[in-house]
C-alpha cells in the first residue's frame, strides 16, 4: 500500500514560472501504545452485615487469590455497601466474577485500569514528532523542487488540527493533490483516562511544523 502511495506521489508533476521562496505547514505525528495494568470490577451488595463481603473474603483466601476488596464509599445510596477488586491476571480475575456471582454480589461495572500518563516522556513524542514532520517536508519539498531552508515555528496545540497542511502561499490545485496524498500520515488525540473498555490504548503526540522553502 505504501508503494502504490508513493508512485501515485512521484507521478504527480508540478511546474513554477518564478523561483520564490514558499511556506509550508506540516503536521508531524508520533504514536505510542499503553497496555492495561490490571482488570477491575466494581461491586455491590444490600447485605447490611456485610456477610457475603466476608464470605467473598474468606473464598479469595481459600482460593489464594492475590487480590483485596477495596470499600468505596456511596453518597447516593447508603443502603448497599460498594467495593472495588482487582487483578492484573485474566485468569485470576475471571474467579473472582464466578465467586461473586455464585454469592449473589452485583457486579456493577468491569473495565481495563490503564497506566497513568507519564507526561516527562512528552519531550521524547515531540522529538519523535519533528522527525515526521521533517521526514514529510523533504518528501513534499523534494517533489516540487525546492529544499526546505529553515524551521519557521513549531506549535504543538494541536487539538483541533484536521490535515497535515494548513496553507501554502502561492495558489496551485496540483499542489493541493500533492499535500492531500499525505492526509492519513497523521492524525489522532492523546486520552488520558485511567478507565478503559479495551486492554490496549493507542495515542499520539502532535506538532505543526512551519518552514520555509527555497527553490533548488
Amino acid at each position: 500500500m505504501k508503494l502504490f502511495f508513493l508512485f501515485i506521489f512521484f507521478t504527480i508533476t508540478v511546474n513554477y514560472g518564478l523561483a520564490q521562496d514558499i511556506t509550508l505547514r506540516v503536521l508531524g505525528y508520533s504514536s505510542y501504545t499503553e497496555y492495561a495494568e490490571s482488570n477491575v470490577a466494581l461491586i455491590s451488595t444490600n447485605d447490611s452485615s456485610l456477610v457475603k463481603i466476608n464470605k467473598l473474603k474468606d473464598s479469595i483466601s481459600a482460593y489464594r487469590i492475590n487480590s483485596e476488596l477495596i470499600e468505596i464509599n456511596s453518597l447516593k445510596n447508603q443502603n448497599s455497601s460498594h467495593f472495588k477488586i482487582e487483578h492484573a491476571d485474566i485468569n485470576e480475575f475471571d474467579k473472582l466474577l464466578v465467586l461473586c456471582s455464585a454469592l449473589e454480589i452485583s457486579v456493577n461495572k468491569v473495565y481495563f485500569k490503564m497506566p497513568e500518563h507519564i507526561f516527562e516522556e512528552e519531550d521524547q513524542k515531540a522529538v519523535l514528532a519533528l522527525n515526521n514532520a521533517n521526514s514529510k517536508a523533504k518528501l513534499i519539498a523534494n517533489h516540487l523542487g525546492y529544499k526546505i531552508d529553515n524551521i519557521l515555528n513549531i506549535d504543538d496545540d494541536t487539538t483541533y488540527a484536521s490535515s497535515i497542511y494548513d496553507a501554502v502561499d502561492f495558489d496551485s490545485e496540483r499542489v493541493e493533490v500533492v499535500l492531500r496524498l499525505l492526509e492519513l500520515l497523521g492524525s489522532g488525540n492523546s486520552q488520558y483516562e485511567t478507565e478503559s473498555s479495551k486492554p490496549i490504548r493507542s495515542g499520539g503526540y502532535n506538532l505543526w511544523v512551519t518552514y520555509n522553502l527555497k527553490k533548488k
